[in-house]
């Protein structure tokens, strides 16, 4: 195996790596999506000065939280070097089987929750079965549950959405307590924080993170080394749908009234956002903070598209644009290696 003279003799690094390393970290680092973060908020402040308030980083912050939340799972299937494209469609039926437990059969908050959880937690879990059992590609599962979810959010209520309102006489969600705040700070906000912390956590001190990130890098060796691979795969998937019915279970409250097709685009949204975040698609490295603050870049985005006073359908062009910019943000590895 060849080794470079400037490894060799112990030079530094030619001048193009030095940089690539001062403002991107190494690859899967979390200053990549810091970088990207404050690169985006210096540009919204000169396209619109009402950006830098309290309120609007406030709204930012609450607004991009579900989001966040979802992608948390999004980044553990990802560092597994897989996909999944159903996440908005687990959002939004998530959001309306909350909905609908709470409106139309006055189930209490917390079973309400609870049932919504176990659901997102049973579908994913099925997806991984897929995924293992029968050697389906992740890819080709997901976006058959991206279909096949999204008609079960348009079953619960004849494709209508579910409000208060939508029983006589009214019924009130009893769980939007949760788009409540807790010293001027939103709850939405203290979950979304909450899920990125124990995120964190996990990959970075626990076995359970070291063994995703060891499928994701090198799946026969992770076998060799005895790690039971498919139950790793069944556990991330089950997390991942656990999430994403988490963030409908907050955008829903959020809102108060749901959508069944609420949530679309959150699946590339969440991709980019982790890409963007550090985490590549070949999986193996990365950080849950990371792919939380990449998020955030994409709510910057859809925020500065408000305050302009460009129309909504806007988003999906921009997301477009931060797709492309993270595949070539991943390629950039190579500068500071």
């Amino acid at each position: 195996m060849s080794t470079s003279p400037e490894v060799a003799a112990g030079a530094a690094p030619r001048p193009r790596v030095a940089i690539g390393r001062a403002v991107f970290g190494r690859p899967g680092s979390v200053r990549r999506p810091i970088s990207f973060l404050l690169a985006s908020c210096i540009v919204a402040s000169l396209l619109s000065p009402a950006f830098l308030s309290v309120r609007n980083f406030g709204a930012i912050l609450t607004s991009s939280s579900f989001l966040v939340v979802a992608a948390v799972g999004e980044a553990l299937v990802i560092m597994l070097g897989m996909i999944d494209l159903g996440l908005e469609s687990v959002l939004a039926a998530g959001g309306m089987f909350a909905a609908w437990l709470a409106v139309f059969h006055g189930i209490p908050a917390a079973p309400t929750v609870l049932l919504t959880l176990c659901a997102g937690a049973g579908t994913g879990a099925a997806v991984g079965l897929l995924v293992t059992r029968g050697r389906i590609p992740s890819f080709i599962v997901t976006l058959g549950t991206y279909w096949g979810i999204r008609g079960v959010a348009l079953l619960f209520n004849g494709g209508n959405y579910i409000s208060p309102d939508s029983t006589t006489p009214p019924h009130a969600l009893g769980f939007s307590g949760l788009a409540g705040d807790v010293g001027g700070v939103s709850l939405l906000i203290l979950i979304a924080v909450t899920v990125v912390a124990l995120g964190q956590i996990v990959v970075s001190f626990t076995p359970i993170g070291s063994w995703i990130k060891t499928v994701g890098s090198n799946e026969n060796a992770a076998r060799s080394v005895g790690l039971s691979t498919d139950a790793i795969k069944i556990a991330v998937f089950s997390t991942s749908g656990l999430l994403a019915a988490l963030g409908g279970v907050m955008v829903t409250a959020w809102q108060n009234s749901i959508y069944p097709l609420t949530g679309e685009g959150d699946s590339l949204a969440a991709i980019a956002g982790v890409i963007l975040g550090g985490i590549p698609f070949t999986g193996g490295r990365g950080s849950i903070v990371g792919a939380a603050l990449g998020v955030l870049v994409i709510g910057v985005i859809n925020d500065v598209i408000v305050l302009v006073g460009l129309p909504a359908r806007y988003q999906y062009i921009f997301v477009a644009c931060v797709l492309i910019l993270a595949g070539l943000q991943a390629r950039s590895g190579r500068w500071t290696k």
